[in-house]
């Protein structure tokens, strides 16, 4: 199996999830208000990362809920100073997810990393959730990227798409959601995207090229990008009159029947 491809032991990592925490959480938090957590709920995070969401998740359904988190590597997570939070190490590639019932099964981020395992994954958090409870799942899509001027930006995204295939990740992901929570068999879901517009020298700009920074040997290594190419579009994100578009983030959820 591929491993993780930004590993949480460098600091720029950290860096890079505090980031994107920064730039998620929000549409994040408005999903999971809208669809009812709160008090005394008890969830299941998938993929936990630096703990953002499971802070917040534990905040939520305060001390008569609880919060499992689930990570390969739950360093930063353990650091969330939450009575109510339960912490598990584990690859949900191939172990099993604590057992439910849950009121609220998610994940954010993770399936595009564990592309080919992603439904058999989706199928696991499906048997967690008890009747009446809510699947929450929320992945990129990378799309844009491609299609977005100049020809540096455009073409590195292409090379990077590539490339990520090669390593498990699908960046495509998003728009697959919604058929993939459908075939669970719980009906119709309902999804949403957003659309983050990234200004150079701003937080979303900076976010990639952390990026880019941590994935640039190896791309390049790969042929599918070429180290100029790759550089000329990090220089882009240090322009504050420089705007793009880079990715979406697509949001699905579904209830289970009963309850």
């Amino acid at each position: 199996m591929k491993q993780y491809i930004l590993g949480n032991e460098a600091i720029i990592e950290y860096q890079r999830l505090d980031l994107m925490s920064k730039i998620l959480d929000p549409w994040t938090r408005r999903y999971l208000t809208a669809l009812g957590v709160t008090r005394g709920w008890n969830c299941l995070e998938v993929g936990g990362g630096n703990g953002s969401v499971t802070e917040w998740l534990c905040q939520e359904v305060g001390p008569g809920g609880s919060v499992t988190s689930v990570d390969l590597d739950t360093r930063l997570i353990r650091l969330v100073p939450a009575r109510n939070l339960i912490v598990r190490d584990a690859d949900v590639r191939t172990a099993d997810l604590p057992e439910g019932p849950y009121d609220l099964v998610m994940c954010r981020a993770l399936l595009h990393q564990i592309a080919s395992f992603a439904p058999e994954v989706l199928t696991k958090m499906a048997a967690a959730v008890r009747p009446g409870g809510v699947l929450f799942v929320q992945e990129p899509d990378f799309s844009l990227a491609p299609t977005t001027a100049p020809e540096a930006w455009a073409k590195t995204w292409q090379g990077l798409i590539e490339w990520g295939r090669t390593q498990d990740v699908d960046w495509l992901i998003g728009r697959k959601l919604p058929g993939m929570v459908s075939r669970l068999g719980w009906g119709h879901p309902e999804a949403a995207t957003d659309v983050q517009h990234i200004r150079g020298t701003e937080r979303g700009a900076r976010y990639f090229q952390f990026f880019f920074d941590m994935v640039r040997d190896r791309v390049v290594a790969s042929g599918c990008v070429d180290a100029a190419l790759l550089e000329r579009a990090h220089r882009l994100l240090d322009d504050s009159d420089y705007w793009t578009q880079c990715w979406m983030m697509t949001a699905v959820w579904a209830r289970k029947a009963g309850g």
